[in-house]
């Protein structure tokens, strides 16, 4: 009988970890860099897909609802997002299950261009995002205006900073909408197949992502080894097209659409280790290749003396990136609480190398209530061709970028989750975060002004997130 015990709950901690990675790997597959703000709520996972003390299987036969609303907010007036998400899961008696995910986003505020602050207001220009218009001055979003550059009749958007101010595009908004579909079924007692797909639409951003999986038990089911193979083709399509790569900025209209298409296969191993403790090993590697540059993100060239902007170029990335993850994680049973810990290590072939440590732990209050603090810290170093500015009259990289998700930087994220458990297979959360990133560049070498300015233009956000899980026959 403590076999058995011991056997049932290691499945239990087992998928439960299963999930905690899948959704970690889903956020990196899909991010610009290492580290981004995770703004996407995920379905609750706290509901284990077996009871911990019987093993029995409590999503057998039932129809799954989880829906979550984020509300996300930088400091500062910058980006705030509101995000509901909604999914289904249909899971069969026979192991089988189908789900289906919507997402909608709605994100507005201000966004770092990219280029240096100076003790001057500075005016930057850009194509208005809808060719074709003739009138002279019109109002628009924050500080901009659509104005007509004399003697040429193109109609541009112009926004100005104040002096001393980090140069923000105040007329940032977006919207997208994205479903996600997958399939999973077991091929034998110890063998378990997935396939899935999904779709995202942005006003300038589409994207297409396919990825099957397959899993199998070994040493009477405490043993798992899997692997996944995911694959992405992005569309990038700005209302003014696509800017040639280290061009001075200007109210042209761009050219055409731009693609890239990511490959990632993820392989990794999961024991049980015994009754209270589960490990997890996984190994990534994925291949990027297409256009990865941000078309709406320009560096300056400054003044070696002063620091002063000379001119604005939009910025260029290399068409290629192989990453390297490997992640290592741990669920631990200790008496009432469950501890999570986890680490990852990861390297690009773009200079990039990052660690990750996250802990968490969940603490049971009676049958119904929880309450789980968590804490994750990140640090990285810059891309090889990571730059605040480049100066004027040296010679231009083939490749620069002042994104500071690409510039060296720590960051660390606080959180705590409340949920009550209102039958045993539905409950209400709540989880508030704090999410602050800090440059490690030193800038005292910079030129004039800049010496005396803190160029790291990373965020720090607060997100709170609402939730509701329930199951039905």
């Amino acid at each position: 009988m403590q076999l058995m015990q011991k056997r049932m709950k290691g499945a239990v901690l087992r998928s439960a970890l299963g999930l905690m990675t899948a959704n970690l790997l889903a956020g990196a597959a899909n991010a610009q860099t290492p580290e981004t703000v995770r703004i996407s709520p995920q379905p609750s996972t706290s509901t284990a897909e077996q009871d911990f003390e019987t093993g029995t299987d409590v999503n057998s036969g039932l129809t799954r609802i989880d829906s979550a609303v984020l509300f996300y907010q930088e400091a500062g007036g910058r980006v705030k997002a509101i995000e509901p998400v909604m999914s289904a899961t249909l899971n069969g008696s026979d192991g089988q299950t189908l789900s289906a995910r919507f997402t909608y986003d709605s994100l507005t505020g201000a966004s770092p261009n990219g280029a240096t602050p100076w003790r001057s207001a500075q005016t930057f220009t850009t194509p208005a995002h809808t060719p074709g218009t003739t009138s002279t001055t019109t109002s628009a979003s924050g500080r901009s205006v659509l104005v007509t550059i004399p003697g040429t009749g193109t109609v541009a958007r112009q926004y100005t900073v104040p002096s001393g101010e980090l140069p923000v595009d105040q007329g940032f908004q977006d919207q997208r909408y994205a479903i996600d579909l997958s399939y999973s079924r077991p091929l034998d007692e110890t063998t378990r197949a997935s396939i899935g797909g999904g779709y995202s639409h942005e006003t300038d951003y589409q994207s297409y992502l396919a990825n099957v999986g397959l899993s199998k038990d070994f040493n009477q089911h405490s043993t798992t080894v899997s692997a996944s193979l995911n694959y992405e083709h992005d569309i990038s399509s700005p209302a003014f097209g696509i800017p040639t790569p280290l061009r001075v900025m200007n109210a042209n209209i761009k050219g055409s659409d731009q693609t890239k298409d990511v490959i990632n296969l993820v392989a990794g191993v999961t024991q049980v280790v015994n009754r209270y403790w589960l490990t997890q090993l996984n190994y990534s590697v994925g291949q990027t290749t297409g256009y990865q540059s941000d078309p709406y993100r320009i560096v300056s060239v400054v003044d070696p003396t002063t620091g002063g902007p000379l001119r604005y170029l939009y910025e260029s990335r290399p068409d290629s990136r192989l990453r390297q993850s490997i992640y290592f994680g741990n669920k631990i049973a200790l008496g009432p609480t469950f501890v999570d810990l986890s680490a990852r290590a990861y390297h690009d072939d773009w200079g990039i190398n990052s660690a990750t440590v996250e802990l968490s732990d969940r603490v049971q209050f009676g049958p119904r209530f929880y309450v789980e603090p968590g804490v994750r810290y990140y640090k990285q170093s810059a891309a090889d061709f990571f730059h605040n500015y480049l100066l004027g009259g040296q010679a231009v990289p083939d490749f620069a970028s002042s994104d500071s998700r690409l510039d060296a930087f720590s960051a660390i994220s606080a959180n705590l989750k409340l949920g009550f458990k209102f039958t045993p297979t539905n409950e209400i959360y709540l989880q508030v975060q704090d999410y602050k990133q800090t440059g490690d560049t030193n800038t005292s070498g910079a030129p004039g002004y800049l010496a005396t300015q803190d160029l790291f233009s990373g965020s720090h956000a607060t997100s709170v997130m609402l939730g509701l899980s329930i199951a039905f026959r």
